[in-house]
């Protein structure tokens, strides 16, 4: 079952940064102006933010597997009929709908692979699973961008018929529509929720740093004279930082997911990292700045992914609410950072992510000393 539950997430990253990839040259197919593509690359994303907590509860009552199924099923049919549209503003609906559906399968997923493991069991099977959705989101605009080459409607439909055998593979998988379970009483509270908070604080401001190094920074690299070849590299480096911390933490079994430290190395690299971004001219400086993100936002998921399951009776709503973290941050980012952006210039949104992720440590801090008065006796994380 673990492999087929891993196959999945490999399939549906593939499937979603296909997508991804190739909406925005859809929609310029179609004439969209810069404004209407940001609204285009938003509204999906707000629609899956807004829609994963409601539906990572549903994973907690009608159980994972019918749920990814559904929103499979209806994600494949909004990417075979896309392609048929013939303005920009009648893209919106189906992409807020594709958006919200695929929230459908990534909180009961990752509910359902929690299910009835212990610690250990639990940090190795969701170490696996950051790896097969990470190498499916490296690999998914490079299968979208040669497969829009050949024709614009190819990645759509190629994301469909993937969709389809994610479907068929899972029907097949035995569980996931029982009564749900966990592996072990809850940790106490005190324990639990300051060590939660202090994560998705960690994650959002990560996440924050992403969306926005994502949303302006290829505009930065433009006028530095980067070609479009350079400028995919260098964003790929954040995927395969992040994709080597997780193969990290799987090989840990669980032994780096317990404490702060790593959580806190990591935040004051990434400052550094984004202060790198700020003032490098070369590709070596962007570069650095970009694996120290994605180092971090590898530390920073594996964490809060961790914890949201762990000893969780509604694994599934915990699960909903890390992804709608993972979602705000991603949608937050590009918005803040392009206005500051307007008014003190293009490298003026990479000074703002440092100074959010090492505000997140302070406040993070706070978070650990007021748990702390709550729950003296509480085991320190």
């Amino acid at each position: 079952m673990a492999l087929s539950l891993e196959l999945a997430a490999f399939g549906m990253a593939v499937v979603v940064s296909m997508v991804n990839f190739a909406l925005p040259l859809l929609a310029m197919r179609l004439g969209a102006s810069p404004f209407q593509l940001g609204v285009v690359g938003t509204v999906g994303p707000l629609c899956y933010t807004l829609a994963a907590p409601f539906t990572g509860r549903l994973a907690d009552r009608l159980r994972p597997k019918r749920l990814m199924i559904a929103g499979a099923v209806i994600y494949a049919l909004v990417y075979t009929g896309i392609v048929w549209t013939e303005r920009v503003e009648d893209l919106l609906p189906p992409v807020g709908l594709g958006g919200a559906v695929v929230a459908l399968f990534w909180p009961p997923l990752a509910a359902w692979i929690a299910e009835g493991k212990d610690r250990e069991a639990l940090a190795r099977a969701l170490g696996e699973y950051n790896v097969a959705w990470c190498t499916g989101v490296v690999a998914g605009p490079l299968l979208g961008g040669l497969a829009f080459h050949v024709n614009f409607r190819l990645p759509f439909w190629g994301a469909a018929g993937l969709n389809m055998a994610i479907i068929a593979l899972l029907v097949g998988v035995p569980g996931g529509s029982g009564a749900p379970t966990r592996a072990e009483a809850d940790p106490p509270s005190g324990v639990r929720h300051p060590m939660l908070y202090v994560i998705w604080v960690a994650n959002f401001a990560g996440y924050f740093a992403l969306g926005t190094v994502r949303a302006l920074f290829p505009k930065l690299g433009t006028e530095l004279g980067f070609s479009p070849k350079a400028l995919g590299i260098l964003m790929a480096l954040i995927s395969l930082a992040q994709l080597a911390t997780f193969v990290h933490y799987r090989t840990k079994a669980g032994r780096d997911v317990r404490g702060l430290k790593p959580l806190v190395a990591a935040q004051a690299l990434a400052v550094g990292g984004m202060g790198l971004v700020s003032i490098s001219k070369e590709a070596y400086g962007f570069a650095l700045g970009f694996l120290l993100l994605g180092f971090l936002l590898g530390t920073t998921y594996s964490l809060s992914l961790f914890h949201s399951l762990y000893g969780q009776v509604q694994m599934g709503a915990y699960s909903g609410l890390n992804e709608a973290i993972v979602g705000s941050g991603i949608l937050v980012g590009p918005f803040v950072g392009g206005w500051v952006a307007q008014h003190s210039g293009l490298r003026a949104p990479y000074v703002l992510c440092a100074l959010i992720v090492a505000g997140a440590v302070t406040i993070e801090g706070v978070l650990l000393r007021h748990g702390a008065r709550n729950s003296p006796k509480a085991e320190r994380p």
